[in-house]
């Protein structure tokens, strides 16, 4: 009775038993996802997934795949392969339209429950100049951001985290660290992100 009593405790703390089977199949791993919400978009197809070798999947269970999930089609149009998730290179800030395309893809992946209108930015490598400004709910909004050669602002993530934080949304920010140069952001709400981590097993944090 005590050991039922604290696995209920455990639960609603968030520590729930790890569910991730072991040694999974690229196509139970695909199968997971899509229970998860992974739906793929259109004009996209399961071949668009498999660039890698099988191996790879199996190898590393789970995360090759999430990150994958957060790419593009590797051809025109260049379609998002779901909306769930973004596999973003930090090294991608090359001139004029980088932070536009970031605040676009951040919009992307909340699935309609944040819109930002009147997006524009300005790279300058060079003169080391760089914003970014957006509305968003009626606010405007314009931030300076700093220039390390290619590499992105990491603010530009916490800035966009703390609007979520200020609006109160239903859905926050997620990342995931892939152990390269690349992060898959997400956006989850609390009961979506625990049963991602519970299924998958991956340690996917709040932004």
């Amino acid at each position: 009775m005590k050991e039922i009593l604290l696995m209920g405790i455990l639960s609603l703390l968030g520590f729930c038993r790890n569910s991730a089977p072991k040694n999974p199949s690229f196509d139970e791993q695909l199968k997971i996802f899509k229970e998860l919400g992974f739906e793929l978009n259109a004009g996209t197809n399961i071949s668009d997934i498999k660039r890698w070798d099988e191996q790879d999947f199996l190898d590393e269970p789970f995360t090759l795949m999430y990150a994958t999930l957060g790419q593009t089609i590797e051809r025109e149009p260049w379609t998002p392969l779901t909306d769930k998730c973004w596999d973003f290179d930090t090294e991608a800030i090359e001139d004029h339209g980088s932070y536009v395309d970031i605040i676009k893809n951040l919009e992307r992946i909340t699935r309609g429950e944040l819109v930002f209108t009147d997006v524009k930015d300005y790279v300058d490598i060079e003169e080391e100049k760089a914003w970014v400004s957006f509305t968003f709910n009626g606010q405007n909004y314009k931030w300076d951001l700093k220039i390390d050669n290619d590499w992105v602002d990491p603010n530009v993530f916490l800035k966009i985290s703390e609007l979520t934080q200020e609006h109160k949304t239903k859905g926050k920010y997620t990342v995931f660290e892939t152990g390269g140069q690349d992060i898959v952001i997400g956006f989850e709400s609390p009961e979506s992100l625990k049963e991602i981590k519970n299924k998958t097993g991956l340690k996917i944090s709040w932004l």
